[in-house]
């Protein structure tokens, strides 16, 4: 027997998810609800393909979006992100997407939490995984969330109509401050004895930053490639939890890998330098300002997570980290990130007051699209928790 929870399937930038209603899930306990999502995306897939569900098998298509009605004056609806572990079950809610937020305005309008209003309707969302706010402004057409029109980004083939999205004070997104450790750079010890410099920032998404010359990497290659050196990957996994037991999330290395998967986020750094796209278009240095590799859940993003596009560009405008060091100086505000299908272009502004950096605002651009909706259907064996991949906690 099988249990159909009403849903939504959305793509949202370059990231695709499950969307749910905030008043459909809490109907049920939090250790059931978690086995819902789990169940709707097909996690965990030990073959790493989530044949069972609606996850792609990477992280950028292995996500759970929970929209409810604001109870706060200065905020429309609220947006929940969980990044759903494709071979474990496991779900990471320490994080929030950048992507997916730009699904979150046509999702709330669409299922009328508000109205529609012609031509562009604001819609003001709390996330609850930061406690940041952002707008986002969404074309409407015939009292729906716009659909098509001409704009383009790299790593969805189709035009869309354009939704902005604009976050006042992004930095902290853990409580803090733009430079969580109050340097903007700093050394990293790893446990074969090698020191690496890195930047620890948090704007959108704590991020630790290290250049990939530092490494011996190649940041021009494309996500398999780079996902096919195992001593590269294990090192910037190794920066990644060191990052997180620094910025106090978790006080081992261990719990880190297993528990904090998608927070923070490590980035590959590099000046610009031409390479070829994964639609196999050649991108030229001179249109980057810098080249950006995102690892999201232990492999190479295959364009770059949102919120670490938000954080790179404001990391580029604060001296002294090593994000300004390789970036283009000849820019302002707009920051162009190289990313394996081609670039994105985030506008950031940052400030300086009494000797310490703030991040004043970020905007980018994306498309969304609803792409099904109805309902999924849950194995009764997830909703009374005698699943198949073992004994799961208590549901009191």
């Amino acid at each position: 027997m099988q249990t159909k929870i009403p849903a939504v399937f959305m793509r949202g930038g370059t990231s695709r998810a499950v969307c749910f209603r905030e008043e459909v899930l809490t109907a049920y306990p939090l250790p059931v609800r978690e086995r819902i999502i789990l169940a709707a995306l097909g996690s965990p897939d030990v073959h790493g393909r989530q044949i069972d569900g609606l996850g792609g098998g990477i992280s950028s298509l292995s996500k759970v979006v929970i929209v409810g009605r604001s109870t706060e004056a200065d905020s429309d609806v609220t947006f929940t992100f969980g990044q759903v572990d494709v071979r474990t079950p496991h779900i990471d809610w320490s994080g929030t997407c950048g992507n997916m937020a730009a699904a979150v305005g046509p999702f709330a309008i669409d299922e009328g939490l508000i109205p529609a209003l012609e031509p562009v309707t604001p819609v003001r969302v709390f996330v609850t995984n930061t406690g940041k706010r952002y707008i986002a402004h969404v074309p409407v057409c015939a009292g729906q969330a716009a659909v098509e029109g001409e704009y383009t980004i790299d790593g969805v083939p189709a035009p869309g109509a354009c939704i902005t999205l604009e976050y006042p004070d992004p930095g902290g997104s853990l409580g803090g401050t733009l430079l969580p450790t109050s340097l903007p750079c700093q050394q990293c010890e790893l446990a074969d004895s090698r020191v690496v410099t890195v930047s620890v920032v948090d704007a959108a998404i704590p991020t630790v930053f290290v250049r990939a010359s530092e490494l011996g990497a190649d940041a021009t290659q494309l996500a398999p490639a780079l996902d096919a050196e195992p001593t590269l990957q294990q090192t910037l996994e190794e920066i990644r939890c060191r990052a997180a037991v620094l910025l106090g999330l978790t006080p081992s290395l261990e719990e880190a890998h297993e528990q904090f998967q998608h927070t923070p986020k490590v980035v590959l750094v590099a000046p610009p330098a031409a390479y070829l796209a994964s639609s196999g278009r050649r991108v030229e240095a001179e249109s980057i300002d810098l080249l950006a590799r995102t690892i999201s859940m232990r492999n190479t993003h295959r364009t770059v997570p949102g919120t670490v596009a938000m954080c790179t560009a404001l990391a580029a405008q604060v001296e002294g980290t090593v994000v300004h060091e390789v970036a283009r100086q000849t820019v302002a505000h707009n920051i162009r990130i190289g990313h394996p299908a081609g670039f994105m272009e985030v506008g950031a502004t940052v400030s300086r007051r009494g000797g310490q950096w703030y991040a004043e605002r970020v905007t980018t651009k994306r498309t969304a699209r609803r792409i099904m909706e109805g309902a999924v259907l849950v194995p009764q064996k997830y909703l009374d928790g005698t699943v198949w991949f073992g004994a799961e906690k208590s549901d009191a």
